[in-house]
């Protein structure tokens, strides 16, 4: 396996077109179906199937195209750094985080932190849990920021945040008349859930024994789920500070009767030395979590 072979597969899924990929990577189809068919015989497995005139991945090319994606944007992020190092020396921050905090969380801590240190570049790069945990584990960020804590050895955990799980309704839903939301209430209605395997699903499902909801939708992000909700499109339990930050019309937050806790934390490494910066960042998420544990639910 070599970068041209993976290059070659990066922009075959990107075009889903041998032909296209060759114009983007300035050389001709054969050569891509050549390097694709020697990455196939490499991997063990095929990459894609021919539907008609339809170039199509199979489900293990997907898979193992999400790898390849967050290894590219490792890449794109060094080049970033590089290019930072030269313009400023080694004035540079680099946060890795999780979704719901790349979009909700770090607009506003960074906006603190610019109060202070105007002039610093920072890089932000966003994956699972276990990818931030992976990122401060080789030093390829400056502090993380996630989810849950892994078994990823050398690395320190700081809960910056805990927050009660709360039902989400469209405005005009049956359900946005009520006060409080039991599981029974979720009965028959269409829900939209996170992934299936993922920690905070299983918090959530774990309140619902004899399920009875229609698990509609799954979306990888509260984000998504958020917005997802608003259009009328199902129901759902997310982490208020999403809700709240997002401030999407349509929207009502209902408090849940049953306790489903959603932990932050700030993530940094026994192998390496947490600069002032990285410490500072830490505070300023610390202090957005905090604005909006206050702000108002959505009515």
């Amino acid at each position: 396996m070599n970068f041209k072979q993976i290059e070659a597969f990066r922009a075959v899924m990107m075009t889903r077109s041998m032909t296209t990929a060759a114009g983007l990577l300035h050389t001709s189809q054969p050569n891509v179906s050549r390097w694709i068919a020697l990455l196939e015989t490499t991997l063990g497995f095929i990459l894609f199937q021919r539907v008609g005139t339809r170039l199509v991945p199979t489900p293990e090319a997907e898979a193992f195209y999400a790898d390849v994606e967050r290894a590219f944007i490792g890449l794109e992020s060094l080049n970033d750094s590089a290019s930072s190092i030269r313009r400023r020396g080694t004035g540079l921050l680099r946060v890795a985080a999780v979704g719901s905090i790349t979009q909700c969380v770090l607009p506003d801590a960074i906006r603190l932190f610019r109060q202070e240190a105007s002039d610093i570049p920072v890089v932000v790069s966003t994956g699972g849990s276990d990818v931030v945990a992976k990122w401060m584990a080789t030093g390829f960020c400056d502090i993380g920021f996630c989810s849950i804590q892994t078994d990823v050895p050398g690395l320190r955990y700081q809960r910056l945040n805990t927050a009660h799980g709360v039902g989400i309704v469209n405005t005009s839903h049956r359900l946005a008349a009520k006060k409080v939301l039991k599981p029974s209430d979720f009965n028959d209605e269409n829900f939209i859930s996170l992934p299936a395997g993922s920690f905070n699903r299983a918090a959530i499902d774990r309140h619902f024994p004899n399920d009875s909801r229609i698990t509609s939708i799954e979306a990888p992000y509260a984000t998504t789920i958020c917005t997802l909700v608003s259009k009328g499109l199902g129901v759902s339990i997310v982490n208020p500070v999403v809700s709240r930050a997002l401030s999407v019309p349509d929207l009502r937050e209902i408090p849940f009767s049953e306790r489903v806790e959603f932990h932050s934390y700030a993530v940094t490494s026994d192998h390496f030395p947490t600069s002032a910066l990285a410490r500072r960042m830490a505070e300023c998420v610390q202090g957005t979590f905090a604005m909006l544990n206050r702000a108002p639910p959505p009515l």
